[in-house]
């Protein structure tokens, strides 16, 4: 994830932004004649994150993708395994423009522009970018699909079906992303952009749910419903129990609307990882990862802490491949801190106990179970939080007890992160008597459970301050704090 919204998160690696870079060659030893130098300007990726543009559970082929295909910066993709195929809007967005009353196609070798015809659609997103769908059937769009120009259509919204109309090779979708100018933006005939000289108002598209996040040549990829774009503004954007596959998805589009990730959450049911985020509006540099081994985990913590990052939030968890650990880090001024992963619980309470003893007090304490023993991540602050207390070892009645006990002490739970362990789930708690303000705790919640009580207490002025998940047989369990 990012340092600022245009650097990428995928499962722990960087992704950038990417560029085509140009290098000349140095140590000429002749002078050569002066001559204009050759503009080159580099395809930018979206800024928009977009799903696969056909209709859920279609299986599709990438036949060319941005740097294949002539001109660069569009995409050609056909539907696989059956005789008609349906395509969806990529996005959430505003119909601009309409063309469907052709039926032929055309070999368009040294034929004019103005006969280059084509039926198309043409949406623009809230995000200034416009994508167009090419060479569907005639009708299907103002007939079939019912739409017309002026229409506000949601992300997967059936838009008419695959064809081979005007300048294509066989059935398949034309698709590409753009910012047209703001004025006579495309071409009536064939709805080409105009001033598009070396592809500049084209991008390369950013993907939902797919390898990498974009389209390449030759991969299959099956469309699906994937997390869509958040408006910008909100206090927050919390999201609960998202699959890991969309875990990304989920991180793109909240980056995109201006917003930071404060807390992340990860957990299995049945073997399958999902993950709990909160995200608030953007404030300063940050950087945050998941999905990292240990070692990775260790890089990246050197890394970003030498740089002048501080840990904001550590997190492990059970991952398919072992444990795997999340971290948020910010750069901004705060306390002394302390931070380890992966100990055992006896070597984890001789490590809180000296580290109290120096002044030091849990922010967070993160167990996952493996192979019978509990291995313990967390992180520590030099600062005054009062009386205080940390549990993490609490079956859900201890829970209970040790919350209505701290209760009666003064002291409000601040973080909560639950595990299974021997096939029973338990919670990891850390209670402050300096925590002030009204606040609520649950624990035990179904999902629509959750959403429920989310809605009700964020409607009533209270902020997510930590959302943890855990399996309870074979269904996902949720607890969580809100404060105001």
């Amino acid at each position: 994830m990012t340092m600022n919204t245009r650097t990428l998160q995928r499962h722990g690696l960087w992704l950038g932004a990417l560029a085509l870079l140009c290098a000349g060659q140095a140590g000429a030893q002749q002078p050569r004649p002066a001559r204009a130098a050759l503009a080159i300007t580099p395809l930018q990726t979206s800024k928009g994150v977009y799903r696969i543009p056909y209709t859920d559970g279609t299986r599709i082929r990438v036949g060319r993708d941005h740097n294949t295909h002539t001109p660069k910066g569009r995409y050609d993709i056909g539907g696989q395994g059956g005789d008609s195929y349906r395509i969806a809007a990529a996005a959430d967005g505003r119909i601009r423009f309409i063309e469907d009353r052709f039926s032929q196609r055309l070999d368009c070798d040294g034929l004019a522009a103005s006969e280059k015809k084509n039926n198309y659609v043409w949406i623009e997103h809230a995000n200034g970018e416009w994508t167009k769908y090419s060479h569907m059937t005639r009708g299907s769009t103002t007939g079939k699909a019912g739409l017309k120009v002026g229409d506000f259509v949601r992300a997967g919204t059936y838009l008419g079906d695959e064809g081979d109309v005007g300048c294509a090779g066989g059935d398949h979708l034309h698709f590409e992303v753009a910012v047209p100018r703001a004025t006579d933006p495309i071409t009536t005939v064939g709805g080409f952009l105009r001033d598009n000289d070396g592809s500049k108002r084209n991008r390369i598209a950013r993907i939902c749910g797919i390898d990498n996040g974009m389209f390449a040549a030759g991969q299959t990829h099956t469309a699906r419903r994937v997390p869509g774009a958040i408006a910008p503004g909100a206090r927050e954007v919390a999201r609960h129990g998202v699959p890991a596959r969309d875990y990304q998805c989920l991180f793109d589009q909240a980056v995109a609307a201006g917003y930071m990730l404060d807390w992340i959450d990860g957990f299995d049911v049945n073997g399958r990882v999902y993950y709990n985020a909160i995200f608030r509006p953007r404030s300063g540099d940050w950087a945050a990862f998941h999905g990292l081994s240990g070692s990775q985990y260790q890089q990246r913590f050197n890394q970003y802490t030498g740089q002048g990052y501080r840990p904001h939030q550590v997190e492990s968890y059970a991952g398919s491949s072992g444990t795997r650990y999340a971290v948020i880090f910010r750069k901004q001024p705060g306390p002394a801190y302390s931070a380890y992963h992966g100990l055992d619980a006896g070597a984890h309470q001789n490590k809180m106990d000296s580290l109290s003893q120096a002044g030091f007090r849990p922010r967070n304490v993160s167990v996952v179970s493996v192979a019978g023993q509990r291995r313990y991540t967390a992180l520590y602050e030099k600062a005054d939080v009062g009386a205080w207390q940390a549990r993490s070892q609490l079956n859900a009645t201890q829970y209970q007890q040790a919350f209505d006990a701290n209760a009666q002490a003064g002291r409000r739970l601040v973080y909560v992160n639950a595990y299974v362990h021997g096939g029973q789930p338990y919670f990891s708690a850390i209670w402050s008597s300096k925590a002030s303000g009204p606040y609520k705790a649950r624990h035990g919640l179904t999902g629509s459970q959750y959403q429920n009580e989310w809605e009700s207490t964020t409607q009533a002025g209270y902020l997510t301050r930590d959302v943890t998940g855990y399996a309870a047989g074979n269904s996902a369990r949720y607890a969580a704090i809100w404060r105001k």
